[in-house]
């Protein structure tokens, strides 16, 4: 039973009072002065690192560099976004050349030379492509850009590639064409301006940065207001700053320690719980307590968690669950979850030692966690309120009181929930960052579904009703991926462990032997040798994987050409019970379809 909503209201209540709590915290920080084909810059390499000094005051893990080539900045970011994935707010801040080429803004690294149209890409960064990884690399990204300077090497690439015309109209930075989520680009000048290096040791821009930054208890929106303001009284109206913003929460780069700064922490954590608690994933408490490890809402979220862990465990031990009563969890399914827990021979003899300190028996708390450990378990778990299953969990160990070192929160989860269910977008992405997701759950909103990330892709599932081929295809295209190509045995489980759960994924055929479950992208192409000639993916991928079921594909009728997961189960097993295998298929009304989203 889900955490009653009055319940819930008078918690939240008693909890004001709780600590800031620190966000996860990145920046990679960029000063190019010494460019080689060029006159030197004066104050970037200046800028980035009074720019570093501010933001590791404001708690920030800083890397910072200074002259760096294109290939060297590109290693140097990738490296960065590599060692630092999912962080709470990514910062970028570049200094130094920049320009703009076909209506796209680029970064420019110190040995660039711009003869010729082919060297754009080549010596300069795409600030577009960068601000996307940024993206999807973090909830939300902060990218600055004191580029618009007078630069001589984009100057000089325009006169001797263009008209007079095109190089005067191509001073500064482009304008921002397109939108993105969970950022906020802040460029020093407007397009077309070029930025001013100021009378001092830093520009103007950096300077109205460093003074504002670290204002307490100030949205970064309105920082950037004050930074606009301060920029054009030092230029005159000169120079002004421009500002593109998509995020989708509200950040707060310093929250005081007194009360207003505490009452603002406490309603960032709340806004995320409130959120979980809607959606009511298994992944949605893990984000949650990944964020606030120590939150005021730990033991809540710890309990809601349990809640939907203890429902897939029993559906894998194929029992149900019964308010009050233990649920027969199998050895092997206990015993999987606990691996995939990163849980250890000494983590499970802490359990063993606890349990026994408290009266219930165990024996020699030896780390083999045994049939004794697991009625101990069970009982212990009665006892305080937790659903008894006999298996070591997160909230079990906080009860318990013991701090298991090989916790790795959400490794084990595959899919946001067991079981399709509909999204609302507003909800899902003050939990979710990944753009790929939000556009995909706007456009399937209308459909309850299914999702999970396996190798850097998303995979979403949703429930149709009734689809064949040709719409699922469409329908797959107009939530931006394509009805999945499957490549290899791990992604082929993957995708079975996303669906395998809710059978009304499945459709059983009429003479109760087959289990139809979703399309995939495989077809046969017209005129191919049958049975097996001419299958292709949608994608043009050449099919080097393949999961049939025994005895196909058949082409029955000669009608089947279509593709999807299959299990031929006994006529009298009653139940469906849905396999990994894959069937050809006449074009039948399925009911629903797995879209692959790179």
């Amino acid at each position: 039973m889900s955490l009653p909503r009055l319940v819930l209201a008078g918690l939240l209540a008693c909890l004001l009072s709780g600590p800031v709590l620190a966000e996860n915290r990145v920046a990679f920080v960029v000063g190019n002065s010494e460019y080689e084909h060029t006159s030197p810059l004066r104050n970037p390499a200046n800028d980035a690192r009074v720019i570093s000094d501010t933001l590791r005051a404001l708690d920030f893990t800083v890397s910072d560099h200074y002259d760096l080539t294109r290939d060297e900045m590109t290693r140097a970011l990738s490296e960065f976004l590599r060692t630092n994935a999912e962080a709470d707010v990514t910062l970028f801040y570049f200094a130094g050349h920049g320009m703009q080429f076909e209506g796209r803004n680029y970064l420019i690294g110190t040995d660039a030379r711009l003869q010729s149209e082919f060297d754009v890409t080549s010596e300069a960064l795409d600030l577009e492509r960068v601000t996307a990884m940024l993206e999807r690399q973090s909830r939300a990204a902060l990218v600055f850009v004191d580029a618009c300077r007078n630069n001589p090497l984009a100057d000089d690439f325009y006169r001797a590639n263009f008209s007079d015309t095109r190089a005067t109209m191509s001073r500064g930075l482009a304008p921002v064409q397109t939108t993105s989520e969970g950022s906020m680009v802040v460029f020093s000048a407007a397009p077309g301006q070029v930025a001013q290096d100021g009378s001092g040791a830093n520009s103007p821009f950096a300077e109205a940065l460093v003074r504002h930054l670290p204002t307490e208890n100030a949205e970064v929106l309105s920082l950037m207001k004050r930074v606009i303001r301060d920029v054009k009284a030092e230029t005159g109206d000169a120079q002004v700053p421009m500002v593109t913003n998509d995020l989708v929460t509200e950040i707060y780069l310093n929250l005081g320690a007194g009360g207003a700064g505490a009452a603002l922490a406490f309603q960032q954590e709340e806004t995320l719980f409130e959120a979980a608690l809607s959606i009511g994933t298994q992944r949605g408490w893990d984000i949650y307590l990944s964020r606030y490890p120590q939150g005021n809402f730990r033991e809540i979220a710890l309990a809601e968690r349990e809640r939907l862990q203890v429902v897939r465990l029993a559906a894998a031990s194929g029992v149900e669950v019964v308010e009050g009563q233990p649920v027969a969890v199998t050895a092997d399914v206990a015993e999987t979850l606990e691996r995939s827990l990163g849980l250890s021979r000494a983590d499970n003899i802490k359990v063993q030692e606890a349990l026994n300190a408290r009266g219930y028996d165990v024996g020699n708390p030896d780390g083999a966690v045994g049939p004794r450990t697991r009625r101990a378990l069970s009982r212990f778990q009665s006892a305080v309120g937790l659903q008894a299953t006999g298996v070591i969990t997160e909230a079990t160990a906080v009860a318990l009181e013991v701090t298991l070192e090989g916790f790795e929160s959400g490794a084990a989860i595959v899919a946001a929930s067991a079981d399709a269910r509909r999204y609302d977008p507003e909800q899902l992405a003050i939990i979710e960052n990944d753009d790929r997701l939000l556009k995909a759950v706007r456009e399937l909103q209308n459909y309850e579904l299914v999702y999970g990330f396996h190798d850097g892709r998303l995979y979403v599932v949703p429930l149709v009703w009734g689809i064949n081929f040709q719409p699922a295809k469409l329908l797959a295209e107009r939530a931006g991926g394509y009805l999945a190509s499957i490549g290899s045995a791990a992604e082929n489980q993957f995708i079975f462990d996303l669906i395998r759960q809710d059978d009304r994924l499945w459709k059983l055929n009429t003479r109760g032997i087959h289990s139809f479950g979703p399309w995939i992208g495989m077809y046969q192409t017209e005129g191919a040798r049958e049975p097996r000639g001419g299958f292709v993916w949608v994608t043009g991928e050449p099919v080097h994987y393949t999961n049939f079921m025994a005895g196909n594909p058949s082409n029955t009728d000669n009608e089947e050409h279509f593709m999807a997961f299959a299990h031929y189960h006994a006529e009298t097993a009653g139940a469906v019970v849905p396999g990994p295998t894959w069937d050809d298929l006449g074009n039948y009304n399925l009911h629903a379809l797995v879209i692959k989203i790179e």
